[in-house]
């Protein structure tokens, strides 16, 4: 007992010493100037040990002269080396003291692109998304091109977690043109992780030409900067690109190289899809099934499912049914179904797939065939199976009732782009029915009835109405009208009220807009909203879906598919 006592008093002691070290070096440190402090954590902004003594010098100086900004600097470097709960406090520190800050290119920009970092990291994707659309918004507002780029390619990673890898990529070329042809801070720093992203796109695009070119850049560009992880990540993407080039053996080595170098469980994850499926091309089916295992294990704990990651279960289906394990078989197709559920509920608005390159209805058939087989060698329980068909038959359901919605969308479209093409003509024809309908229903003189048509004309050709500013009596007042018969006008010409009137002219507008501009369908739904004379995105997405049935998201990549 003594003993004990003794060696945790000076376990105490040495620890003690070494806080109390720590506390010198800093003190000694935050004699320093700040150019000194920031240029060594600028050079080593991953050294965990040593950056955090630096980066508290630094915080402790700030603070003594008050200095918001260098405090917030602080912060976020501090952010680079902390765990995850205490890097996500560091964030929140990053925005909250740097929210009012006026024109300021960096913050708080950097704070919300650095939160949605930690969170993707951890597999929080809807959140990291709101973060990355935040400081994407910010940057463009304080005109920051490099951290708006950033935050657009953190958004393109996501778009290739929801199988988006098209247009990602087209984000991820835009940030290394951007970078090769600008000269800005700690280039390299963006370099090296820009390119990363870009040849991990041209993978899953199938180029793998481009891809090996991509990561031979990387491995140099790594090398040069003694930046280790980075390097590791480069051979892991290698070990993938080997994969589909069909080189299997060598996408082994070089998978099983990189793979003791990652912390991040994902990246593991996917480390270990793909030497299953490269030692399932060589028919060593027992190692292919290892290594999907510890896929299925991943996904058990984290939930942290993406569509690649699900591909293994057809493959460990197909393996218990060759060793005729009807158990493990059910087992494994439950788990593909369940884990598909999720994938719907988080990816909805983009889901495009119920299962990727998996027949639902082979899978649902299989289901059913082994259900039978168990019921009978083992007489499972009625309410098993009831549970199980109940099951089936909503997901069945589901399928029926997206296939019919996307349906539905794709001819609500045409009819649109069909609308647009005639759109003269039908103004025509709709010009002189509405006169005539309005002589006939309104109790004013024919002169100040073809005088409020007239200038209701002039003023939607001048585009008057993206401003946010009008109302009936407004409007009325600038026509030179009173707001009874401009009312009664409107009504009678577009068989709508006031306020949808001046929705439709700027939902039109809208739609106008993107069909012929390249440039504003690249805009957030956010800006194309502004654009277009509405508060918010929200209230500019119901009032497009009121009107054509679609939202804008849909529409606009229906416009870019066709484009492409």
């Amino acid at each position: 007992m003594k003993i004990k006592k003794s060696i945790s008093l000076i376990l105490f002691l040495l620890t003690s010493l070494a806080i109390t070290s720590q506390e010198k070096q800093i003190d000694s440190l935050s004699g320093k100037t700040f150019n000194r402090l920031e240029e060594y954590l600028d050079r080593n902004p991953y050294d965990s040990v040593n950056n955090k003594i630096y980066a508290n010098a630094y915080l402790k100086k700030a603070n003594e002269l008050k200095d918001s900004l260098k405090i917030v600097n602080a912060y976020y470097h501090l952010s680079n080396i902390s765990k995850y709960d205490i890097a996500l406090q560091y964030t929140d520190s990053i925005i909250n003291t740097s929210k009012n800050f006026k024109n300021n290119k960096y913050y708080p920009a950097l704070g919300y692109i650095q939160k949605g970092n930690l969170y993707y990291q951890a597999g929080k994707y809807k959140k990291a998304l709101s973060y990355f659309l935040e400081g994407y918004n910010v940057s463009i507002k304080n005109n920051n091109k490099i951290y708006a780029l950033a935050a657009k390619q953190n958004i393109g990673l996501l778009k290739n977690k929801i199988g988006e890898r098209k247009e990602a990529l087209e984000i991820f070329r835009d940030y290394i043109v951007y970078l090769d042809n600008n000269e800005i801070k700690n280039k390299d720093h963006y370099l090296v992780r820009g390119l990363y992203s870009l040849a991990d796109s041209y993978v899953y695009n199938k180029k793998q030409d481009s891809a090996s070119i991509i990561i031979k850049r990387g491995i140099k560009k790594a090398e040069q900067l003694q930046d280790s992880l980075m390097f590791a990540h480069y051979i892991y993407l290698s070990g993938i690109n080997l994969y589909f080039l069909k080189k299997y053996k060598p996408a082994i080595n070089s998978l099983l190289e990189s793979s003791n170098f990652f912390s991040e469980k994902t990246l593991n994850a996917i480390c270990n899809l793909y030497l299953g499926k490269s030692y399932s091309e060589l028919n060593k089916t027992d190692s292919a099934y290892y290594y999907f295992k510890k896929v299925d294990t991943f996904l058990e704990k984290t939930n942290n499912i993406t569509y690649e990651l699900i591909e293994i279960y057809p493959s460990l289906i197909k393996y218990e049914k060759k060793a005729n394990n009807l158990k493990k078989q059910l087992y494994y197709t439950n788990r593909l179904l369940k884990f598909d559920s999720i994938l719907l509920e988080n990816n909805k608005y983009l889901y495009k797939t119920i299962i990727k390159d998996y027949e639902i209805n082979d899978l649902l058939s299989s289901k059913n065939q082994i259900i039978l087989r168990l019921e009978k060698a083992e007489k499972t329980s009625k309410s098993y199976i009831y549970l199980l068909s109940t099951f089936t038959i909503i997901l069945l359901s589901l399928v029926t009732i997206y296939k019919r919605k996307n349906l539905s969308n794709k001819r609500k479209y045409k009819e649109i782009i069909l609308s647009i093409k005639n759109n003269e003509n039908r103004k025509q024809d709709s010009d002189n029915t509405e006169n005539q309908l309005a002589k006939q229903s309104i109790d004013i003189s024919e002169d100040l009835l073809n005088q409020i048509l007239e200038n209701l004309k002039k003023f939607e050709k001048s585009e008057k109405f993206l401003s946010k500013k009008y109302t009936l009596n407004s409007l009325a007042k600038e026509l030179k009208t009173n707001s009874s018969y401009l009312s009664k006008v409107i009504n009678l010409k577009k068989n709508t009220n006031f306020a949808n009137y001046l929705n439709n002219l700027k939902i039109d507008h809208s739609i106008n807009r993107l069909t012929k501009d390249k440039v504003f369908r690249s805009y957030t739904i956010k800006a194309i909203a502004e654009e277009s004379g509405f508060n918010n995105s929200q209230s500019f997405s119901n009032a497009f879906n009121k009107k054509t049935g679609l939202y804008p998201s849909y529409f606009i990549k229906q416009l870019k598919n066709e484009g492409d």
